[in-house]
């Protein structure tokens, strides 16, 4: 009986010892398919997310026509206003006429025989304009120059009107929103000093650009660049106000311009935390002050009725004039 309980623990352990490396064999090959599994996720991600989530870029994936086309952003340099200029009456003019020390410009560089692009930016302007309730030609201007030196004077007042008409908010667009032709020089200066990076495709005979709108102050500072083919309204005026120095906008929309900030990497305007955290506490103490105001005055006055009464109880005037010391001192002195 015994040899046989002996054979059968024999036979266990065997099967033990052979089902061990068979089991090791399995966490392994689990082991190895997870490590698998996570190597391709983690690349999947570079490839994918990675562009999403702000990876940098080389130009080498960019077409060949699209590498360098971007926009600069000079935010603090100064617009020339001497650059001369044609507009679509053919008037010789010249840069310091759309930046007149009083109101603020927006300048965009487009051209009229544009297949796309800038038909789609100027439209959806003239589409965010309409919902602004600063006027075109009252509170701001705006300088559309035609980066194709080859443009006529007729072509581009062609344009101009297209683009008037859809402004049926601003009475005096016409005024306001001009569109002007120029020489090559000029034009590469003006594109230089806004950062606005462009070129002339021989082939296709077209100009490859980016969509911009610079947001110029009264004294032909940049303040601002809208570098999206969308153009909120919002947005729109605060960048407006903001560009304007104090010449554009109510006191509220000053107070507005003054809560948020401009963020360049993301090309819009956020809420400035350090300026709202501020606001926030001069608001509290304001309020605390307003609160412990009617308690600090309170004290004083009854401080000054005690004081009153404690004079009273000093010296008392008697029936015939003179001043009679109280009890406490005429009995001292008795």
């Amino acid at each position: 009986m015994s040899k046989l309980i002996q054979a059968k623990r024999r036979f266990a352990s065997r099967q033990m010892a052979a089902s061990k490396p068979r089991a090791a064999n399995t966490i392994t090959v689990m082991m190895l398919w997870l490590v698998g599994l996570c190597a391709t996720a983690s690349v999947a991600t570079a490839q994918d997310g990675g562009v999403r989530e702000g990876a940098p870029v080389t130009n080498n994936l960019l077409p060949l026509e699209a590498r360098g086309i971007t926009v600069e952003q000079k935010l603090g340099d100064i617009v020339p206003l001497n650059l001369p200029l044609v507009d679509s009456l053919g008037r010789k003019t010249k840069t310091g006429y759309y930046i007149d020390s009083k109101r603020p410009t927006i300048i965009t560089l487009n051209y009229s025989n544009c297949p796309m692009l800038c038909n789609v930016q100027l439209n959806r302007l003239a589409d965010s304009l309409n919902k602004l309730d600063l006027k075109v030609g009252e509170d701001f201007q705006i300088l559309t120059v035609s980066i194709d030196p080859k443009e006529t004077t007729e072509r581009v007042r062609e344009t101009k009107q297209k683009y008037i008409d859809q402004l049926t908010n601003h009475p005096k667009a016409a005024d306001g929103w001009e569109f002007c032709t120029a020489k090559q020089p000029v034009i590469t200066k003006l594109a230089d000093v806004l950062g606005f990076r462009y070129r002339y495709d021989a082939r296709s005979k077209e100009y490859n650009h980016p969509a911009m709108l610079a947001f110029i102050s009264p004294e032909g500072v940049i303040s601002r660049y809208s570098l999206a083919i969308d153009f909120p309204t919002d947005q729109l005026k605060l960048a407006l106000v903001e560009a304007g120095e104090g010449t554009v906008g109510s006191p509220v929309d000053q107070f507005i311009q003054w809560c948020y900030s401009y963020d360049p990497d993301s090309n819009s305007y956020t809420w400035h935390a350090w300026r709202l955290m501020r606001l926030g506490g001069a608001a509290m103490i304001g309020l605390m002050l307003a609160c412990l105001a009617p308690y600090w005055l309170g004290r004083k006055g009854g401080v000054a009725i005690v004081d009153e009464k404690a004079a009273a109880t000093m010296t008392d005037v008697g029936r015939d004039g003179s001043s009679v010391k109280n009890d406490s001192s005429v009995k001292n002195e008795t």
